[in-house]
């Protein structure tokens, strides 16, 4: 059965720009009982519960004195029966015993740094460290209905990357960072984006039915102008040029905006298409670095589809690393490395030249391993010689006839 008991919360109001902290008790559950309960969790859900983890500790960290949370874990997160998250209030008494279970060693390995695995440090980056974690282990034990598209596996596990990588130039230093990345954020963006497409199209009909209702305009007033004066074919010929240079007035502002959308849209699709070029590059290096399975490199830029000299050539370390590259000397080998130095998209990204660096050290390994067999290959060359030698030897001093042999022929005969 679902352990539902009661827990005191920190409830944060906002008020003209100022955060001020306060204590409720509420009836609910700790998040990572509440998942050994529902593995199966909608995407509106889980993006909704990453925005208010991130704007709790937001609103946390600007409350007086700018405290820091320390313990930011699935044990220290509440789900209440309005399905909402919310964080323990540790300073209370009640708490002693969850206080006590964050500081166990299983708990410290999973959600703690590995330069603070005694809570000695208390720091904004450790906040997002242990959120890191957490949306890690969230997305780890959960079925999310509908599956997550590859673009938002891809920004989530980046978003991720950059909260745990404390040697990274791309961490995150404030919660806010993160906040500007978080799936919400994301979705404003893509929906303004789809409110700008709807107003062009709203525009464009509007002006088709002023074009429309200018034509009707015209030929109402060549009907009444045929009726009064019977001047058919100078009111008709009037109509016509009237409607004719309104007609083109509003083609030449549909052409203005139809040329501007277009230069709007290409830009929108390149930005897109650069972004997921980084995001395939992350996803790379995150297989080569932190898993070190290179097989899953080399599949992620591939999947680019794109012939650029750098992708070409990391391809071909993966195979290195993975000890299934086509034949090719050292030379070639240094050389390739040599290159992969001056190709790499971010020069001041230390992950590449780490990458470049793995792929000398399997070289010097290669070129060490084939002199330790050239050198057995030389021994066993040897000892076959010797041994030959030595049979020789034997034979001769078996073939020469011993002192006492000598002595007793003449008896025997």
């Amino acid at each position: 059965m679902e352990d539902r008991q009661g827990y005191d919360v920190l409830r944060i109001v906002v008020h003209s720009n100022r955060c001020y902290m306060s204590t409720d008790y509420i009836v609910g559950k700790q998040l990572i009982v509440w998942l050994k309960y529902h593995s199966r969790i909608e995407k509106e859900c889980l993006f909704g519960w990453i925005h208010e983890l991130i704007e709790n500790l937001e609103h946390f960290h600007q409350c007086r004195g700018n405290p820091c949370y320390q313990y930011v874990n699935p044990y220290s997160i509440i789900v209440g029966e309005d399905s909402k998250l919310y964080l323990l209030d540790l300073g209370s008494k009640a708490q002693d015993e969850l206080l006590h279970l964050m500081q166990r060693r299983y708990v410290r390995e999973n959600f703690l740094s590995a330069d603070n695995q005694y809570y000695q440090k208390v720091s904004v980056q450790e906040d997002i460290y242990g959120f890191g974690k957490t949306v890690q282990y969230l997305l780890s034990t959960t079925d999310v209905e509908p599956p997550l598209r590859k673009i938002e596996e891809l920004r989530l596990k980046n978003m991720i990357s950059r909260c745990i990588n404390r040697n990274s130039k791309k961490c995150y230093q404030t919660i806010q960072e993160v906040s500007e990345h978080s799936p919400n954020n994301r979705i404003k963006n893509t929906n303004k984006k789809s409110s700008l497409q709807k107003v062009f199209v709203c525009t464009i009909v509007l002006m088709g039915v002023a074009v429309i209702a200018a034509q009707a305009a015209g030929r109402e007033v060549w009907n009444r102008n045929r009726e009064k004066d019977g001047k058919v074919s100078e009111d008709l010929e009037d109509a016509e040029n009237n409607n004719y240079e309104m007609l083109e007035e509003y083609r030449g502002k549909l052409m203005e905006k139809q040329e501007q959308w277009d230069i709007e849209r290409r830009e929108i699709e390149e930005k897109y298409v650069k972004r997921e070029k980084e995001l395939t590059y992350e996803l790379a290096l995150l297989y080569f670095i932190e898993l070190e399975d290179y097989y899953k490199s080399r599949d992620t830029l591939e999947s680019i589809g794109e012939a650029e000299a750098f992708t070409e050539d990391f391809i071909k370390l993966c195979m290195f690393m993975s000890e299934q590259e086509p034949v090719i000397t050292d030379e070639d080998m240094e050389q390739l490395l040599e290159r992969l130095k001056m190709e790499v998209p971010d020069p001041e990204d230390e992950r590449y030249a780490y990458c470049v660096s793995k792929g000398y050290e399997r070289l010097k390994e290669k070129k060490k391993e084939a002199e330790e067999l050239q050198n057995a290959e030389v021994v066993n060359e040897e000892v076959p010689d010797a041994e030959a030698q030595n049979v020789g030897a034997q034979e001769a001093a078996t073939s020469l006839p011993t002192e006492s042999g000598s002595q007793n022929a003449p008896e025997s005969q």
